[in-house]
């Protein structure tokens, strides 16, 4: 038998299947001393969600095994309220809210690691029968061939080095083959092109310190997508929905 506790904190973290959720809300519904004691953790999270995240769960079982014993022998008439609080719980959870956990798809180097899926796998392309090097890198960045890409768009930044696009590509495509000093380097000077308009810089620069995740890279970038939404750059909406989630 799962410990109570376990089972709970299972069902506020989305960890339990969609049979075991039917019969948590079950369970809730035919046993007030649960219900009470789901409305317990409900609250005790709340009391407890300015702890740092590795701290809660400590802090929780602690509490949770001092009142556990009271909150379990109360009468059963005076554990319908908790009842009532521990319904509302689950609805909001069922709704797509997890309480007081920040969930793997709002941490922000998941949301950073879904932004390369989703944004990054591909490259627009103009559909033309004389392809530029840059078409012709674009290409081959669509094709996978990241390494030839790279190449690609480098020997564009060597000619020209006042080329925005080559080096925004040659970025995204370092940062595409975990060259993460390679693609900040890019960005870095990308941001500091002068009378860039929307400049993207920032949020690359960002996106890869989230990537690559060292001592110090969270903060500074939280810091540079405060400045895309601040200065009105591009990827402006990313950023600002990054932050709410933070």
């Amino acid at each position: 038998m799962i410990d109570t506790l376990e089972y709970i904190d299972r069902f506020f973290k989305g960890d339990l299947s969609p049979e075991e959720k039917l019969q948590f809300e079950q369970r809730i519904q035919e046993d007030p001393s649960f219900a009470a004691e789901v409305a317990f953790y409900a609250g005790a999270m709340q009391t407890i969600s300015n702890d740092i995240a590795e701290e809660k769960k400590k802090r929780f079982k602690e509490i949770y095994q001092a009142d556990k014993r009271g909150a379990v022998s109360r009468p059963v008439r005076k554990l319908w309220p908790y009842m009532a609080a521990a319904a509302v719980v689950v609805g909001v959870i069922l709704g797509g809210y997890l309480l007081f956990f920040r969930t793997p798809s709002s941490s922000p180097q998941q949301l950073a690691d879904a932004f390369m899926k989703e944004e990054l796998q591909s490259i627009g392309v103009e559909m033309s029968p004389n392809q530029d090097s840059l078409q012709q890198g674009k290409n081959l960045y669509n094709e996978g061939k990241i390494d030839e890409a790279l190449q690609r768009f480098e020997s564009l930044v060597e000619y020209d080095s006042s080329n925005i696009e080559a080096t925004k590509l040659a970025g995204i495509a370092s940062l595409r083959l975990q060259q993460y000093d390679k693609a900040l380097n890019y960005f870095i000077k990308l941001e500091n092109y002068p009378g860039l308009y929307a400049n993207p810089g920032k949020f690359y620069h960002a996106l890869t310190l989230l990537n690559r995740n060292q001592a110090g890279d969270e903060e500074a970038a939280k810091q540079l997508l405060q400045q895309v939404v601040e200065k009105d750059l591009d990827k402006r909406e990313v950023a600002e929905e990054w932050l709410k989630k933070w």
